[in-house]
């Protein structure tokens, strides 16, 4: 995997008792994704808020993985954040595991709207404000909004503005898209987990199918509506990835491992 192998420039350290290790790999996809003509200092802030957030949603992983007497260890790499777990466990705590990253971010998310309350003043109905703005682009509430700005002092050039937006933007609209039924994303592991329980028999290739349509329908969506074409990579990627799954689980079936009309079902 790209970003994954040991290099003499990975970053190494060991905090709250889990190792660490950030391949070089991280620091220039994640400044390419923020990279903005003119303005560096707000790619180093960017990168320094993604660190952040993805280290917090890593952390969720492991310290919960921690609590089950696993010994976890986290990589950041170019696609995001690994944690890896020694042991399985039972399937409640691989459930509690996957969905304790997304709490994490969500929390820093939350901790993020008090430090910005107790240093600026900002009042709940205008972060409110501020987030449909930011994040869904409407304006139901100008005067909130405006009195928000306002607040930042230099409004949209300032530093503390853009560590708001960054912040808020990654550990809200990344958690949610980490939350979609899309294996391996944290959703879909969930539901994969949740559907083998549900249906012992088929459960996971549901599961695998409902990850490559829905990452289908949002590659499509994003290609067409939006033309960003990081999103239709992004889940294009994932839509080919459950596909491969898929025919090698249909590939192993006919070599007689199960049944082999699953396809028609």
């Amino acid at each position: 995997m790209l970003g994954t192998s040991t290099t003499p420039y990975d970053l190494r350290f060991r905090l709250l008792g889990i190792p660490v290790r950030v391949h070089p790999m991280f620091w220039l996809v994640s400044a390419i994704l923020g990279w903005q003509d003119q303005h560096f200092e707000r790619v180093v802030l960017w990168v320094g808020c993604v660190f952040l957030s993805i280290l917090v949603h890593e952390f969720g992983h492991g310290l919960t993985s921690k609590h089950f007497r696993d010994a976890p260890w986290i990589l950041l790499y170019s696609m995001g954040g690994l944690c890896y777990s020694e042991r399985q466990g039972t399937k409640g705590q691989r459930l509690a595991v996957i969905l304790a990253g997304p709490g994490a971010g969500f929390l820093l998310f939350l901790v993020t709207l008090v430090v910005w309350t107790i240093l600026l003043g900002i009042s709940p109905r205008e972060h409110l404000a501020l987030i449909l703005f930011l994040i869904v682009g409407v304006k139901p509430d100008p005067v909130a909004l405006l009195s928000a700005f306002g607040k930042f002092g230099l409004g949209e050039t300032g530093m503390m503005f853009w560590a708001y937006y960054f912040l808020i933007r990654i550990n809200l609209l990344w958690t949610f898209v980490n939350l979609l039924p899309i294996w391996p994303l944290d959703g879909g592991q969930a539901s994969q987990i949740i559907s083998s329980v549900v249906d012992p028999r088929n459960g996971v290739r549901r599961n695998h199918i409902l990850s490559l349509v829905t990452a289908g329908i949002l590659a499509v969506i994003a290609g067409v509506r939006t033309s960003d074409l990081f999103l239709t990579f992004f889940f294009g990627m994932f839509a080919y990835l459950n596909f491969q799954v898929l025919q090698s689980m249909h590939d192993a079936r006919s070599m007689g491992v199960g049944d082999d009309d699953w396809w028609r079902r």
